[in-house]
């Protein structure tokens, strides 16, 4: 018999292009976090220290099946213009100080895979202060993600340098409160996970993003764009 001619494997699917959004400021408001969450697709939530519903807000996001992180208060530049939260991480702290911080962060909330900075235009820019941070992350086992309030931020290197995955925010969505210039927002960070592969965007617990986010599901899917959370984009 004729031998069948080889045919030839196809190859596998190109990977769809992954959108992480996370929803800052949380531990202050548990309805505005409920809110954004009833949209119903993979979020992460990022809570502060020292917030009067932190612990809460971490369980009911874990129940709910978004992802947790710390969002580490850091000094931004021209504190002076700035009320700063409890167990802000300064530049110049000593490296235990520094830890003793990240570590009691760590202990209050739970379920936390990971962290991003809270202001930080200042501390982020400071080596030693950085490489303090990444030193408990890689112990721990967690993922840093760069909030980049400073263009020359060092969270990257270190991060690179510990041997830590991390992720850099594409763009804030909602700097504006205002529904259509948070869905431009929203777009522009679909048009990075398109071109690169994947993105992170930072949003807040505000009513306009949570029906921003909401109404913007369908488009982000007919795009062939899986929306995912910040574990999943960091590397």
């Amino acid at each position: 018999m004729p031998e069948e001619p080889r045919r030839e494997k196809e190859p596998p699917p190109a990977p769809m292009p992954r959108l992480a959004l996370i929803i800052d400021d949380g531990g202050y408001n548990v309805d505005k976090i409920k809110a954004i969450m009833e949209a119903g697709c993979p979020l992460t939530v990022a809570i502060l220290p020292n917030t009067p519903h932190a612990r809460e807000t971490a369980l009911l996001a874990h129940r709910g099946g978004a992802e947790v992180m710390l969002h580490l208060p850091m000094e931004p530049k021209e504190s002076d213009r700035y009320s700063l939260e409890k167990d802000t991480v300064l530049s110049g702290m000593g490296k235990n100080e520094v830890q003793e911080i990240l570590e009691r962060g760590l202990k209050e909330i739970p379920h936390v895979r990971g962290v991003n900075n809270h202001m930080g235009s200042k501390a982020t820019e400071d080596m030693r202060v950085m490489r303090a941070l990444m030193e408990i992350l890689k112990k721990e086992g967690l993922y840093f993600v760069d909030s980049h309030t400073s263009p020359r931020t060092v969270g990257p290197q270190a991060a690179r340098q510990a041997g830590v995955a991390f992720g850099n925010n594409a763009r804030f969505i909602d700097p504006a409160k205002d529904l259509g210039a948070i869905k431009k927002a929203i777009r522009l960070a679909m048009k990075k996970a398109k071109k690169e592969g994947k993105a992170i965007a930072i949003g807040h617990p505000h009513p306009l993003t949570a029906r921003a986010i909401r109404e913007m599901i369908p488009e982000i899917e007919a795009a062939g764009i899986k929306l995912v959370r910040a574990s999943e984009v960091v590397g």
